[in-house]
């Protein structure tokens, strides 16, 4: 079971000092006790105070025991780089080598240990300290900036695994000896039900009731992309970038191939190939008319002028007065509509339109009409924002969910093997356990006859 979450103590500079402290309760004595950490907003006294906190968290809210060699010169007297050098040369290799989302993820663990260890030698990085790391994953941040939430087991395996993978890079090209990635081995993974760290939440599918309300507050780029996945059981990204020369039309089958530019098993040498039937053709239909070959399919540049069209379709105050179209533009804005959605973007217009479908009952929580966004923001209390997490909570879906919807119909309508071809998996083992929710409505008719 997850700790009782409980107040972290606070970084704080003591009165009358220029030195920065926090004070530590032992849970066994009860009794207080001041932790010096040295200059008080110095990088180095951050990083001391993190590394403290997370082996005081460690050792079951004990004191940690005084280290002379790590509170000293001697300490940092090593011919290895710091894990500042080793990250910064790790990361800008790992930044071309790994796709957006994997090097994205990355980056937080990278922050994470840096915090903690950042002037450490990298070869005085054991398995001591990263069981201290890996404590700080679990119970999280409530201080930090932004606050960091207590992490869940199956993401915090990942984490470390992310960390052994720096360390072995690191051992290729001599930074560090190759026993320091293999003592880091033995660090043993989060096991179910043995360990504080919470458990995440298992993806599931997405009522329809829910989506059919949300599919009319999109524009018609994003909703067809949402009902493409469904048909098709794509990820999103493999959508997004679809393009006219990706589409080949098999007048024979009557079903359309798509070939993704990029996917997630590129770099493995699969293939992917996605079956566009002819439900899923009328939908792609409209876009193909009078585009370009190697144009994109789905445009936030072409959603944003036919939502501007129609609000001058739409406007009341006649064209004589007031402003004339496009007269009040900014020149050259901030942010620009693209050519083609990303996964984040994509995310985004999903989540504005389940909040629009489900906005908050009249309360504090809601937003004014006479309130810019930023001011709703910053007028809600901590109590507040968490109230409207709660509420959103189940209003709310993402469209990895849709993944799941179309592994279960196809399953459940035409078996295993026919979901695992559909979503592109090398095994059904991944469909089965991941993807593809079981029929319990034929174990159900089973019993019934036989129970």
């Amino acid at each position: 079971m997850p700790r009782t979450s409980s107040r972290t103590p606070t970084y704080r500079k003591r009165k009358g000092y220029t030195q920065a402290l926090v004070t530590l309760k032992d849970a066994q004595t009860g009794q207080r006790k001041d932790f010096w950490l040295g200059e008080y907003n110095t990088p180095q006294s951050r990083e001391r105070y993190h590394r403290i906190i997370a082996e005081w968290e460690a050792n079951q809210r004990c004191w940690p025991t005084p280290d002379w060699a790590e509170q000293h010169d001697p300490y940092l007297q090593s011919n290895a780089p710091s894990i500042t050098i080793l990250i910064r040369d790790y990361w800008r290799w790992a930044e071309r080598y790994y796709q957006p989302n994997e090097s994205g993820t990355l980056r937080v663990v990278l922050r994470l240990i840096r915090e903690h260890y950042g002037s450490l030698p990298a070869d005085q990085f054991g398995p001591k300290k990263l069981r201290h790391l890996r404590e700080a994953m679990i119970v999280g941040d409530s201080t930090a900036t932004p606050p960091r939430p207590e992490w869940s087991r199956k993401y915090i395996n990942q984490q470390m695994q992310r960390i052994r993978r720096m360390f072995r890079w690191a051992a290729s090209y001599e930074m560090v000896p190759s026993s320091v990635y293999q003592a880091l081995d033995t660090v043993e993974s989060l096991k179910r039900g043995r360990t504080e760290a919470k458990e995440g939440k298992r993806v599931e599918p997405v009522p329809m009731e829910l989506i059919n309300k949300t599919l009319p507050l999109m524009n018609r780029q994003v909703r067809a992309v949402v009902q493409l996945q469904l048909l098709t059981g794509a990820r999103p990204g493999e959508l997004l970038g679809m393009r006219k020369a990706d589409l080949r039309m098999d007048d024979e089958s009557g079903v359309w191939t798509h070939r993704p530019q990029e996917h997630k098993n590129q770099y493995r040498g699969q293939d992917r190939i996605i079956f566009v039937g002819p439900r899923a053709q009328e939908i792609i239909n409209p876009f193909l008319d009078g585009r370009p070959d190697d144009s994109y399919l789905f445009s936030p540049s072409e959603a944003e002028a036919e939502r501007r069209a129609a609000l001058t379709a739409n406007r009341k105050t006649p064209l004589s007065c007031g402003n004339r179209t496009g007269t009040n533009r900014i020149v050259t804005p901030r942010k620009k509509a693209g050519d083609r959605y990303t996964t984040p973007s994509y995310y985004s217009a999903i989540q504005r339109a389940c909040d629009r479908a489900a906005p908050p009952p009249p309360s504090p929580l809601r937003k004014r009409d006479d309130e810019t966004l930023a001011q709703w923001k910053a007028r809600l209390t901590k109590k507040q924002k968490q109230e409207l997490k709660a509420w959103l909570a189940p209003h709310r879906w993402h469209p990895h969910q849709l993944r799941h919807n179309a592994a279960t119909d196809i399953r459940k309508a035409f078996g295993l093997e026919a979901a695992q071809l559909a979503l592109g998996h090398a095994s059904a083992q991944i469909t089965d356990a991941i993807y593809a929710e079981r029929d319990h409505a034929k174990v159900i008719e089973v019993m019934q006859r036989v129970g």
